[in-house]
């Protein structure tokens, strides 16, 4: 999966905000067009409030949902990436042991030191 850029997750909240304009203008549209009494427009307001509060809600939630799978993954990465450097890490360690060792041993047996374990 990939993560989302600045971008998308500026324009995912452009989007939501757009929605919300849009639903707010549409509710002012209809009531200074509608005839209905105050208690039929009071409850198709409050029903298109509650709609759109519930696609806020459902939009909020994929995009939390995401947002914690891709926080995963990069937790999933990083933990690869941190066992590949200390794997790394011990490797070029051994070597520059094994390296110190052999250069110890040449060096006593060009000057014929004797060995201590």
């Amino acid at each position: 999966m990939r993560l989302m850029n600045e971008h998308e997750s500026a324009g995912s909240g452009m989007f939501l905000l757009g929605a919300v304009a849009g639903a707010l203008v549409g509710a002012s549209v209809a009531l200074l067009m509608a005839p209905k009494s105050g208690d039929e427009m009071r409850s198709d307001l409050n029903a298109s409030f509650n709609s759109l509060r519930d696609a806020a809600a459902r939009r909020y939630r994929e995009m939390a949902e995401r947002a914690g799978v891709q926080l995963e993954n990069i937790e999933e990465k990083a933990d690869q990436l941190a066992d590949e450097l200390e794997s790394s890490a011990r490797d070029a360690l051994d070597k520059a042991s094994s390296t110190v060792k052999s250069a110890t041993r040449i060096v006593r047996d060009a000057t014929g030191a004797p060995r201590h374990s």
